[in-house]
Order: structure tokens, then C-alpha cells, then sequence
């Protein structure tokens, strides 16, 4: 029995690490906003010489409790992101915003919705 508990133990204190760890970096809590207009807009080239065009957004975004929380996007596109579109937005504390994906109106929670719609 101890030599199965001495063989489990690390396991099991190795994988917390690793999820809390994780969760540290690259976990985040979901944010919903809907895309307004760009707030800078930026033109440059990379080393390669191919041109960008940089799009920076400042927005209001909801969680699912209806709480309010203003996030900064940064985008490199060649068009901005569609006017009025809904997004979940996966919010990490130190980081910021590090994803994003357009949802339907039906997706998003109830309390969220109220505040992106008022």
C-alpha cells in the first residue's frame, strides 16, 4: 500500500501543478462584447516587407453575471472586425484579452445580453 501511495502521490501533485500552471497562463474567464468601431487604426510593414494593418479596439465588455469590465483588443487584419457582431472574449488577468471568437445573439448569457443591449 505504501509503495502504491509513494508511486500516486507525485503523480497526482505533478498534475495539479501543471493544471494550475496552465490555468495561470492561459486560462481566463469569458467576456462578452459587440464590436464597435475601431479606436486607433495602424499601417506598417514587417521585416519581410509585407504590409499590415493594425486595428486597436477599446470595448465594454459583460461577463456572464452581468458585470462590467473594459478590455483592449489588437488585431492585425485586412478588414476590421464586423460592426455590431457579438464576441466571447477568453480574458486573462495578466495578460488580457487572449482570444476571441463571434457568437450568435442566443449564446450569450441573459445578464450580459441586457447590458450589451442597453
Amino acid at each position: 500500500m505504501k509503495k502504491l501511495l509513494l508511486f500516486i502521490l507525485p503523480f497526482i501533485v505533478l498534475t495539479a501543478g501543471v493544471w494550475f500552471g496552465y490555468n495561470y497562463y492561459f486560462g481566463g474567464k469569458d467576456y462578452y462584447t459587440r464590436v464597435g468601431t475601431p479606436t486607433e487604426i495602424k499601417s506598417g510593414k514587417f521585416d519581410t516587407g509585407e504590409k499590415y494593418t493594425e486595428y486597436n479596439y477599446t470595448q465594454t465588455a459583460f461577463d456572464k453575471k452581468g458585470e462590467k469590465s473594459v478590455q483592449t483588443m489588437r488585431e492585425i487584419r485586412d478588414q476590421p472586425l464586423r460592426i455590431n457582431a457579438y464576441l466571447k472574449l477568453k480574458v486573462n488577468p495578466r495578460k488580457g484579452v487572449l482570444s476571441w471568437e463571434e457568437v450568435s445573439e442566443s449564446t450569450i448569457p441573459e445578464k450580459a445580453l441586457k447590458q450589451l443591449t442597453n
